[in-house]
């Protein structure tokens, strides 16, 4: 190698090697077309099931890469961002997931690989937040507002109260997790394998024998994983956020889509997942904001799912949340319900669609209601424990999520 190469910047690519779309002739495309942008020859860091990203992030970092590319889904996107925040070190996104949610709401590239390259070679790069969530293992007394008083249809403004505390790491603190574990055997806590629960529609656990039609929100939830596992945390006891966190109906929705079906048709699996969980029972919360250079906010609601997000857009032109941005130093929060059957989820569809695409109704009127609200930190608590989800990864049923934003912690290429 010549004294060019070797003056020449360091890119590694960090891989999640179960994508299809990972090919030699991808490989090739990307090498090519980062050596025409002046990089060397770019180190390629496949993950594993144990490694899913972040440790080869940090790998890249130290060995003195000036950019590091996320090729993979939304877990390993997530994964590689957890091991360059607060780094400096730019990256890019070569999207060959299945839902690519990072990607689209970031405006890059989805199904055109070649302008994928291209922008992560000669892209600008550009501040990007990256959300924390945080869950409760357990109930923590005065952690979080009670939930006492009246149940509204929707949100009401309460008393003023101290914006939830959050706390930042050092790189060197880092220990290396896995994003995800392995299947076990048996489930957790000791619960034998003819005793475990399975997940029902509602996205909660229920007791094997249970008679049908029990309503599963109602019945003792039992921690045991789902076939992939527990996402692990990125940082401590954090989940690092690109898009999304959700409680409730769209946790249920993750946890209920079929791997197999994910597989053969893509994103339209989430899609009939959705309608299998229509009958999602609607939760109580009570949702605390906190917000730069202000006083926090307790508001309580009734809600099928609650979102906290950096991005408002999904496949197929479904935005939930219109005129969210990724560098706004704001968490978007949505709380979603629906009332009168059929009748309130089709109101709620008019409202997510085009041409309507997030133009919302009075949500004291309608039978799908989204009630908006912004903040930098977020804390929640559910009357009942209710699985969590994170850019698609799922976290096991707590009644306490915690959810802060790092404002400009990625330099990430993008249009």
């Amino acid at each position: 190698m010549d004294a060019g190469a070797h003056a020449a910047p360091l890119a590694c690519v960090v891989a999640n090697p179960s994508k299809q779309k990972v090919t030699d002739a991808v490989r090739d495309l990307l090498d090519t077309t980062l050596c025409e942008a002046g990089y060397r020859r770019p180190v390629w860091l496949e993950t594993t099931t144990s490694e899913t990203g972040a440790t080869q992030a940090r790998l890249a970092v130290a060995s003195g890469a000036a950019l590091v590319v996320a090729a993979g889904g939304d877990g390993t996107v997530r994964s590689v961002a957890a091991g360059l925040a607060g780094t400096g070190v730019e990256m890019g996104i070569l999207p060959t997931g299945t839902a690519n949610l990072a990607a689209r709401n970031l405006r890059l590239p989805v199904g055109d690989l070649s302008a994928a390259a291209r922008l992560v070679a000669h892209g600008t790069s550009r501040p990007t937040d990256l959300a924390w969530v945080r869950t409760d293992p357990a109930d923590e007394p005065g952690s979080h507002p009670a939930l006492t008083g009246p149940v509204l249809p929707g949100m009401r403004s309460s008393t003023h109260s101290p914006a939830p505390a959050g706390s930042g790491g050092a790189l060197s603190a880092l220990t290396a997790r896995r994003e995800t574990q392995p299947a076990q055997a048996e489930v957790d806590d000791g619960v034998p394998p003819d005793q475990a629960s399975t997940f029902s529609r509602s996205g909660s656990r229920r007791a094997s024998g249970a008679a049908p039609g029990t309503d599963a929100a109602a019945a003792p939830v039992v921690p045991a994983q789902p076939p992939g596992g527990w996402a692990r945390p990125s940082l401590g006891r954090e989940h690092a956020c690109m898009v999304v966190s959700g409680i409730g109906f769209d946790a249920g929705l993750v946890a209920s889509t079929r791997p197999g079906l994910k597989a053969r048709i893509g994103w339209g699996a989430y899609a009939l997942a959705a309608v299998e969980n229509l009958r999602f029972p609607r939760m109580d919360l009570v949702l605390s904001l906190g917000s730069p250079g202000a006083g926090g906010s307790v508001e309580r609601f009734t809600a099928r799912t609650l979102l906290i997000a950096n991005g408002g857009m999904l496949p197929a032109g479904i935005t939930l949340l219109r005129d969210t941005r990724p560098d706004d130093g704001l968490l978007d929060v949505a709380a979603i319900d629906t009332v009168g059957g059929v009748l309130g989820w089709s109101s709620l569809a008019r409202q997510v669609l085009p041409p309507r695409a997030a133009t919302y109704a009075n949500p004291t009127r309608a039978t799908g209601r989204v009630v908006r609200r912004q903040g930098r930190d977020v804390a929640v608590r559910v009357s009942t424990p209710m699985l969590v989800e994170v850019d698609g990864d799922l976290l096991p049923p707590t009644r306490g999520v915690r959810v802060r934003l790092t404002h400009g912690a990625l330099f990430i290429r993008r249009p």
